[in-house]
């Protein structure tokens, strides 16, 4: 067998025509430890009966156990026959099995005349190795035994007679022992030495485990991706395969769940939460080296926490009882340095399986990603190549992403497994006036003080004398570094076949670095922001571009996190109690500087500049029960939450060091038919503000909005219902509604501050917002060469502002005070996923999709003051896109080999997707909102600046930008191969 994993009770088994040698120890029959799911392996918390928790057991009474048995044994019997040709063995256990249950449904004489005999004894092989789970039968009745794990085996309540026993398990020869005496008053003995033996061939047996369609216990609405929707799907991110599920809008690199925050859902791996406390954010891995990824996008319980909106899951893959693995390379590089669309190559390796120690499992990937990914920038890089095809080199964008993780089982029911995930990556972003490639001329000048300097005159594209240098703008752009490192470990340990528990404890570590090519804050070239476009020798400024200078701004995050989490489950009777607990301590460092080329009035460099370095501690319970009566399921669970501003802040600035709530959450679930569930869930969700909010700015008084560690949670109460029906064996539908009621979510005001005689600007809990909507979801699983997916999404995502720094980046003619549209509302979305495989031969597929446009402000050349109504109150064109996979499977060398193409807007589409990029710091005589009014009034995308009347109508006229930061991805073509052994 190739796989000799456990499987749950609801496994299916099919047989394919490829033969194979069964040996020793490679099949565990019903009965044993394989047929109770993984107690090892609980999996979450709660999991139902038959999702391989240790509820998920087989032969409940002894009725049971005595069929189960029967069956066991002419299975066996059929198996046994290595005689016989495959095909007469696979025919004669059929048989074999269909007269053994006709057998256990008419009482036999043996059954009848119960007895008190006694049969008892121990099978080990020639070795004196014990032999557990071997079947021993007494052949011409229907009685029997398995032996136990230390090798012995009782057969009780005999009538007193002469019976032939029997001794069968698969790898070993089957002993008959005959003439076996049962008295009433002395048990008779029989031990068993086996020889191993081969078991002949037979036709390979796969086995699937058979997901459970419709959930009749859960109350959420989740959907799952598995590694292998990832392989076959033109995606390369887990994100965007999220992305495409109803109820998701994607924005500007961030995922929004039912109109909520960004920073609302929490992200986790395999049930650890991974989350920068500072500002937010989650880890991302590699698409190969993830199992499946569960998004939950409502009704959460008790367990889950610090989430507003919802829970994306990865479960990471594990090595198995073979050594396996997978090499993949994609690439749109065609040969030629202008025949490519990103300059993309990827390139992965996983591989995992057995260790050398017993019952250790590992799995260790590895991917690296290099692309100069839209928009591209004209920075000078270093390249070469490779047979004259693969680039390496630097890039735009440079990631690579590691992670090993071993599992170890000492017992069936303890497994403990420990992983480290570290991800490095360096990029660059795009700026429009920071894009331009050419040569300014240079002369020294003396200052009023005597101070020789270097001036910058005109700008040229060609060098036309030695007095023009090169300059090129997007060198002096900062690069991004970023580093995340995730240490966990997990302890499960089943205590019983109703009760477990799960241990974990995690460290969490994020830098971020964004600088100049590394320089320090003195080393920045530019004296004054001017300085940046003005042209000394004509005197008079650029229009939009950039001289010379660097990017005014530099900064360091570093933060570390360290939690524990405990979760312990106990069914009884019809309940299934969960309850845990968890602690998180926070270390978090920050410096930023922003226009270095000045001073602040401490004498230090930077106009603005912070620096800090605060710890907090957090910590939660929860007491969960699902309570199952009548096929009805009432989910019922509280939690407590608790964080510190921690003790580094003064007693009179702090009103309360320590933020405490409670939230319920009652979730019932009614099943209508067997191919209808009903479901409702309400529950009150919070989240701990980033912990910016709190620490930002505390000792500046310089007009910059200062953190105010009086924040309290921010809340969202939600209610949804919820549909499940089954149409037929192969279409699933899930159609859900839901309305959230958001508060206490983070904005600014102006208010008296310790430290300061007048008013500053100070983060307090005050927006609201409010969310509502229907989704419905139609998925097709794969059968006769076809499977899909197909969803829509009605959405309304209100509130009073989008961004906690609205109303500061904003000049209102009064506060708002109701709700307008979110940056993020859109409200139809419509996606539909295909696929057409013959498996191991070849595959297509294809996605498209619809969204209605996003809301923008509209502006005029005259606003001076915006009117809230005014906010959010247009809408910008649909989007639509449709991405395409073909794939084509190959053997060589005894080894597959897979061979794709995969094409990202097909069509060409060019979308508008974000009206505003924003450019810092604004060129002289330029307005924030230039974008938006030149958009409000001709209805043309891609930003422009207001330059000469050469119409002479008195109104300066339009010159066009055409940044292409505004617009979504053009079409790419790319091609890959992977390798799988």
């Amino acid at each position: 067998m190739r796989d000799r994993r456990r499987f749950p009770a609801l496994a299916t088994y099919t047989l394919t025509g490829r033969p194979v040698a069964l040996t020793r120890g490679a099949v565990s029959l019903a009965g044993g430890p394989s047929a109770q799911g993984d107690p090892g392996s609980p999996g979450d918390p709660g999991a139902p009966t038959g999702d391989g928790g240790p509820a998920s057991q087989l032969g409940r009474s002894t009725g049971v156990n005595r069929v189960a048995g029967t069956m066991r044994a002419t299975m066996m019997a059929a198996l046994l026959s290595s005689s016989l040709p495959p095909s007469v063995g696979i025919s004669a256990a059929v048989g074999t099995l269909t007269l053994g249950l006709l057998a256990a449904s008419i009482p036999s004489v043996a059954q009848a005349q119960i007895g008190t005999g006694v049969i008892s004894g121990k099978i080990t092989d020639l070795d004196g190795k014990v032999l557990p789970y071997a079947n021993v039968v007494l052949v011409g009745t229907n009685w029997g035994a398995m032996s136990s794990e230390d090798g012995s085996f009782t057969i009780t309540k005999l009538p007193p007679g002469t019976y032939t026993v029997t001794c069968m398990i698969l790898g070993y020869e089957s002993t008959t022992v005959e003439a076996v005496t049962v008295g009433d008053s002395a048990p008779a003995t029989v031990n068993f030495k086996l020889k191993d033996k081969p078991v002949g061939t037979l036709a390979e047996i796969e086995v699937a485990a058979a997901r459970e369609v419709i959930k009749k216990k859960k109350t959420e609405t989740s959907h799952t991706i598995s590694s292998k929707d990832l392989e076959r799907l033109p995606v390369n991110e887990i994100s965007e395969a999220i992305g495409l599920k109803a109820g998701v809008i994607a924005k500007g690199g961030e995922i929004h769940f039912r109109g909520g925050r960004a920073g609302e859902v929490q992200y986790q791996v395999d049930g650890v939460a991974v989350r920068d406390p500072l500002v937010g954010g989650g880890v991302s891995l590699a698409a190969l080296a993830v199992e499946n990824t569960e998004t939950i996008l409502g009704g959460l319980d008790a367990q889950y926490g610090n989430a507003q909106s919802g829970v994306i899951n990865y479960k990471t893959k594990e090595g198995g009882d073979e050594f396996e693995g997978e090499i993949y390379y994609q690439t749109d590089d065609y040969g030629q340095p202008d025949n490519t669309f990103d300059n993309l190559d990827r390139v992965f390796l996983g591989f995992g399986g057995p260790s050398p120690i017993k019952n250790l499992t590992y799995y260790v990937s590895g991917e690296g990603t290099y692309q100069d990914n839209y928009p591209a920038t004209p920075e000078r890089r270093t390249r070469s190549r490779i047979l004259n095809f693969i680039s390496i080199g630097d890039r735009k964008s440079n990631a690579v992403r590691l992670q090993s993780k071993l599992a170890f089982r000492p017992a069936a029911n303890y497994k403990l497994t420990a992983e480290l995930i570290r991800n490095r990556s360096r990029r660059d972003e795009y700026y429009h006036e920071w894009s331009r490639v050419g040569y300014v001329q240079t002369f020294r000048d003396t200052t009023q003080q005597g101070e020789v300097v270097v001036r910058r005159g005109r700008w040229s594209p060609t060098q036309i004398d030695e007095t023009y240098e090169y300059y090129n703008a997007a060198e002096h752009t900062p690069n991004f570094i970023d580093h995340t490192d995730v240490f966990k470990m997990a302890w499960s340990h089943t205590l019983n076949e109703n009760t477990f528990y799960t241990f974990k404890v995690s460290r969490n570590a994020f830098f971020a670095d964004r600088r100049v090519q590394g320089k320090e804050p003195w080393e920045y070239e530019g004296v004054r922001e001017r300085d940046y476009w003005f042209n000394y020798f004509d005197g008079e400024s650029e229009d939009f571009f950039v001289l010379a200078g660097d990017y005014p701004t530099l900064s360091t995050r570093e933060t570390k996190a360290y939690s524990g989490k405990l979760d312990f489950t106990r069914r009884w009777k019809k309940h299934t109690f969960q309850t845990g607990a968890e602690v998180t301590y926070n270390d978090m460092r920050f410096f930023q500087v922003d226009r270095p080329y000045q001073s602040n009035a401490n004498g230090e460099i930077g106009a603005s500049r912070t620096r800090y370095h605060y710890y907090n501690p957090e910590g939660a319970a929860y007491l969960q029960d699902r309570w199952e009566h009548e096929g009805m399921v009432l989910n019922i669970g509280l939690r407590y939450d608790a964080f510190s501003v921690g003790d580094q802040l003064p007693i009179s600035e702090v009103r309360e060091r320590v933020k405490q709530q409670i939230s319920p959450r009652v979730g019932i679930a009614y099943p209508i038919s067997d191919r209808d569930v009903f479901s409702f869930h309400y529950g009150r969700f919070y989240q701990i503000p980033d912990r910016r909010y709190l620490f930002d700015d505390r000792n500046v008084f310089d007009g910059r909005t200062r953190g105010n560690p009086n924040l309290t949670n921010e809340t969202t109460v939600s209610y949804q219902a919820g549909i499940q029906h089954l149409f037929n064996e192969l279409i699933f539908g899930q159609f859900s509604v839901y309305y959230k009621d958001i508060f206490g979510l983070i904005t600014t005001e102006d208010r008296p501050a310790f430290g300061s005689v007048g008013n500053l600007t100070s983060y307090v809990n005050k927006d609201y917002a409010s969310a509502r909507g229907f989704e419905a979801t139609l998925t097709r699983k794969f059968q006769n060469n076809f499977a899909g997916e197909l969803n829509y999404g009605f959405g309304v995502a209100s509130g009073v502002a989008s961004d906690p720094n609205a109303l500061t980046e904003q000049t209102f003619a009064y506060l708002p005070i109701s709700e307008q549209p979110l940056d993020w509302d859109v409200r139809h979305t419509f996606r539909v996923q295909a696929s057409l495989a013959e498996p191991g031969i070849w595959g297509a597929s294809f996605i498209w999709q619809y969204e209605s446009g996003f809301p923008y402000t509209p502006y005029g050349r005259n606003t001076r003051e915006l009117q809230p109504e005014n906010i959010n109150s247009r809408r910008l064109p649909s989007t639509t896109s449709l991405d395409i996979q073909a794939e084509k499977y190959y053997r060589l060398w005894g080894q597959n080999f897979k061979a794709f193409m995969q094409s990202r807007n097909v069509l060409d589409a060019k979308n508008l997707t974000d009206l505003e990029p924003g450019n810092w710091p604004l060129p002289p005589g330029r307005g924030d909102q230039d974008y938006a009014i030149y958009y409000t009034e001709t209805g043309r995308g891609g930003g422009a600046y207001v330059g000469d009347d050469n119409d002479e109508d008195g109104i300066g006229d339009w010159v066009a930008l055409q940044d292409p930061r505004v617009f979504g991805d053009p079409r790419s073509i790319r091609m890959g191969i992977s390798f799988s052994f």
